[in-house]
């Protein structure tokens, strides 16, 4: 069985988490605190073979070098996501790809841009041909969806990038050793930052509003 972990980044109030959420449930819930990082697990079925993914929805409030700095070695795929009505948060995303790009953190890692709210045509500021160009130049995947109103087009694009990320995978199994110290970093400060928060009422009403597929985890256990 593969196991792949994915990091969605991006600016504020562009639907990171209903985007995973919708993908991993194929359910619509359009208010979340994005104070904080989120890490989900979920397993699907794909190419007739089972995936076990993590998911870590990063918080908003962190700047781009941030951000990337706390993922590399361990994401396996990167999903950037922006507004198709914000130009600002695509201005992010063109950062956050600058910063992947320099930091080396992309180097056989595939990345997925994916503009959401297309719900929201009458709005848009940001171009389907702005959005082809900069995942052209990136060498990204590149899709537009809604997380309001279609599971399909998330699953699509989300399946697009894990049967890239599976296919790199492969590609590169000696530096499985350094991705896997990489890992025990990261859980270390996931697992303090959700001990933290793990009794608050936020945190509580958060692992309600989920279904079975999918867990907001506490703790790693590596």
């Amino acid at each position: 069985m593969t196991s792949l972990r994915l990091a969605i980044l991006g600016d504020e109030k562009v639907g990171k988490s209903a985007v995973t959420v919708r993908f991993l449930t194929k359910r619509f819930i359009g208010e979340y605190n994005s104070n904080r990082d989120l890490l989900y697990r979920s397993s699907i079925k794909q190419d007739d073979s089972q995936t076990d993914l993590e998911l870590l929805d990063s918080c908003s409030k962190k700047d781009a070098k941030s951000s990337i700095s706390d993922t590399p070695g361990w994401a396996d795929g990167y999903i950037i996501i922006y507004s198709i009505c914000d130009q600002t948060s695509f201005q992010a995303a063109k950062i956050l790809l600058d910063t992947l790009n320099k930091s080396r953190a992309s180097l056989f890692t595939p990345i997925l841009l994916l503009g959401n709210m297309v719900d929201l045509e009458h709005r848009r500021t940001v171009g389907v041909e702005d959005g082809h160009k900069l995942a052209l130049e990136n060498g990204c995947l590149y899709y537009e969806v809604s997380a309001a109103d279609s599971y399909i087009s998330i699953a699509i694009a989300f399946k697009a990038l894990i049967r890239e990320a599976k296919a790199m995978q492969n590609q590169r199994p000696t530096i499985n050793k350094r991705r896997r110290n990489s890992l025990v970093s990261m859980s270390k400060r996931l697992g303090a930052m959700f001990s933290k928060n793990k009794d608050s009422p936020e945190s509580e009403r958060r692992r309600s509003s989920t279904s079975c597929e999918i867990q907001v985890i506490e703790q790693r256990q590596l």
